[in-house]
């Protein structure tokens, strides 16, 4: 074998523990605060989201099994209308509430390189990035960086 291949292999491979783990967006190494908060915002907008998930399947089926008995009673077409827009609405409500949901968790995370708050008002109709809206750069961290995917 080569000599530096015996050195390598005498050497100790030390691999940094997971709380040890640096974050770096656009430059700039996020404290251990900034990534406490930033995980904080992460679980509770995944938690936000299984939760409008349960209830867009919980709502369908109550929708599919509503239309049904209409369908039954009425005809089959009033049925399928009935189900149709109420699925349509039920699916609008949710993506607002979603993006709702996220910018309100972020209304308390400032940018780590401007510390400029991330939120400068509530979007309805769109998710947040994961870039400031003051300076335009990184300032959210995503799973993978704050190693939870």
């Amino acid at each position: 074998m080569p000599c530096d291949t015996i050195c390598l292999m005498s050497k100790k491979i030390r691999t940094p523990s997971p709380t040890a783990r640096s974050v770096i967006l656009g430059g700039k190494e996020l404290t251990a605060a900034q990534c406490a908060a930033q995980q904080a915002v992460r679980r509770a907008r995944t938690q936000g989201a299984q939760i409008l998930l349960a209830i867009l399947g919980g709502g369908l089926a109550l929708l599919f099994l509503f239309s049904f008995w209409v369908s039954r009673n009425a005809s089959g077409s009033a049925g399928l209308t009935f189900f149709l827009l109420l699925a349509a609405l039920l699916f609008a409500l949710l993506y607002f509430a979603n993006n709702f949901w996220q910018w309100r968790l972020l209304l308390d995370l400032h940018c780590p390189h401007c510390e400029a708050p991330l939120v400068d008002r509530i979007h309805w109709t769109r998710r947040p990035g994961y870039h400031c809206p003051h300076c335009g750069q990184e300032a959210l961290a995503t799973a993978r960086q704050l190693g939870e995917g």
